[in-house]
C-alpha cells in the first residue's frame, strides 16, 4: 500500500531535495495529553517536516492534535485507539488503523507508547509499511510497573519486535533492558536520547525573594511527590516549593501538604503551557520518581539553567553527572532529598556552579536539532533497506 520509493528521493543530511515527492511519515501514539511523550513526538513532528509529508493518528483529541494542527500537521482520530478496552474494541482499533494506513499511504511508520505501537507495528506488517517504534517509558522491570503489566508487557513486546524495522531508546538504560529481555535483535535496537528545543528563558538567581523549588511531573505514583513533600517539611521556613502538573494523586497529596503543614508554602500550579517562563522563575529543580527512562522535564531545567536534583534511576544519570550538572540521591530517601535541597538552598554559588554546567551540558548533547538528525538517518537507512 506504499507509494513507490523509486520515485521519492531519500535526501541524506546536506543533501538537496527541492522539488523532490518528500517520503510519507505517519506517527501514531495513543493519547493526545501533554506528557513527555507527547511533547516529544510534537517537536519531533515539527522538526521533520521540512525533509517528510508527515501526518499524526491519535486516539483522541488534545494537546497533541492542537499543536499538531496549528503548525500544519495532518491529524487523524483512531475512534478506538484507547488505553483500556476490550478484545472487541481491540480487533475494531486494529481494523480502523489498517484503514487509515490504506487511505494515507505512509511510506513509513513511527509509532510511539505501548498500545499504539503494538497495533500500529502489526498493521504495518500486515501491510508491508516498514516501521519504527519508540519505547517512552519502562513497560516490566521497574517497581512501578505491577507483576501482571510486566507479565503482559514483555512477551507482547517481544512479538510486536518481529514487525518493525528499529526500536528507539530514549536512554542506554532502555536499550540495555531491550537487549538484556531480548526484545528484538541488538542491529534493531538504537539509542536516540530525547532532545527539546532551545529557548531565551533562563533562571535569574534572584536574591531578592524567597527561593522557589520547582517539580514538572504528572501526579503518578511513579513520581512519588511524597518523597519530596517530606523532604520540604523538614526545611526551615522561606523557600517555596511550586508543584507542575495533575494527575490522579494530586488530591491526596494536597492533603499530605496540609497534614504536613506546609500548605501555605506549596504551590499546586496544574498543567501549565508557561513552563519556560516558570522555570526561568526558579531557583533549584526536584524529581524525586521512582523510576525514569528519559524525562524532558529535567532537560527542560538544564536548558533554563537550573540546578536539578534528581532520584538516581534509570535513563536520569545519562542526562545528570553528579556534582557537575546536578545531585542525583537514592530514590525514595527523604533524608537524601532533605540533605541536598539545604545544600543548595545555603550556597547559592554553587546553584550558579551546577546550573551553568546543565545548560552546557544540555547543548551539547540535548537539542532538539541532534535528536532531529539522528532520527532523520534512522528514517533514511529503513526506507533505503525497504526501498521497492
Amino acid at each position: 500500500m506504499r507509494r513507490n520509493l523509486q520515485t521519492i528521493e531519500l535526501a541524506g543530511p546536506g543533501e538537496g531535495s527541492e522539488g523532490a515527492v518528500k517520503p510519507r511519515v505517519l506517527y501514531i501514539i495513543t493519547r493526545s495529553i501533554r506528557g513527555g511523550a507527547q511533547s516529544h513526538l510534537f517537536d519531533l513532528a515539527v522538526a521533520m517536516k521540512d525533509d517528510f509529508d508527515i501526518h499524526l493518528a491519535v486516539g483522541e483529541e488534545g494537546f497533541l492534535t492542537e499543536a499538531c494542527r496549528d503548525h500544519g500537521i495532518p491529524v487523524h482520530i483512531i475512534p478506538h485507539l484507547q488505553r483500556r478496552q476490550n478484545a472487541f474494541s481491540e480487533i475494531q482499533c486494529f481494523w480502523e488503523t489498517l484503514s487509515l494506513l490504506k487511505s494515507i499511504r505512509p511510506d513509513l511508520i513511527h509509532a510511539h507508547t505501548f498500545k499504539a505501537g503494538f497495533i500500529a507495528r502489526l498493521a504495518g506488517w500486515w501491510l508491508g509499511i516498514p516501521t519504527i517504534y519508540t519505547v517512552h517509558a519502562w513497560l516490566w522491570g521497574t517497581a512501578e510497573v505491577s507483576r501482571a503489566a510486566s507479565a503482559l508487557g514483555r512477551p507482547l513486546e517481544k512479538l510486536a519486535a518481529h514487525w518493525c524495522d528499529r526500536i528507539i531508546a530514549v536512554s542506554d538504560a532502555g536499550a540495555s533492558l531491550l537487549r538484556k529481555s531480548k526484545v528484538g535483535s541488538s542491529r534493531k535496537i538504537v539509542t536516540i536520547y530525547n532532545g527539546i528545543p532551545d529557548c531565551v528563558e533562563r533562571a535569574s538567581g534572584q536574591s531578592n525573594r524567597n527561593p522557589v523549588i520547582v517539580m514538572v511531573a504528572r501526579f503518578t505514583p511513579a513520581k512519588d511527590h511524597e518523597v519530596l513533600l517530606k523532604a520540604f517539611a523538614g526545611i526551615p521556613p522561606g523557600p517555596l516549593l511550586w508543584l507542575i502538573g495533575d494527575g490522579e494523586t494530586r488530591e491526596k497529596f494536597e492533603a499530605m501538604a496540609e497534614g504536613l503543614g506546609i500548605r501555605n508554602r506549596v504551590d499546586f500550579l496544574g498543567v501549565r503551557a508557561d513552563v519556560p517562563h516558570l522555570l526561568a522563575n526558579a531557583d533549584i529543580f526536584v524529581l524525586s520518581s521512582v523510576s525514569e527512562m528519559f524525562p524532558i522535564s529535567i532537560l527542560e531545567a538544564m536548558r533554563a539553567e537550573l540546578p536539578v536534583i534528581a532520584s538516581n534511576v534509570g535513563g536520569v544519570r545519562e542526562a545528570i553527572i553528579d556534582g557537575q550538572t546536578g545531585i542525583l540521591v537514592p530514590s525514595g530517601s527523604v533524608d537524601a532529598l532533605r540533605e541536598a535541597l539545604l545544600r543548595l538552598l545555603q550556597d547559592a554559588e554553587l546553584r550558579t556552579q551546577l546550573g551553568r554546567s546543565a545548560r552546557d551540558q544540555f547543548v551539547l548533547k540535548f537539542m532538539l536539532s541532534s535528536m532531529k538528525e539522528k532520527s532523520k538517518l534512522v528514517y533514511l537507512e529503513v526506507l533505503r533497506e525497504n526501498a521497492v
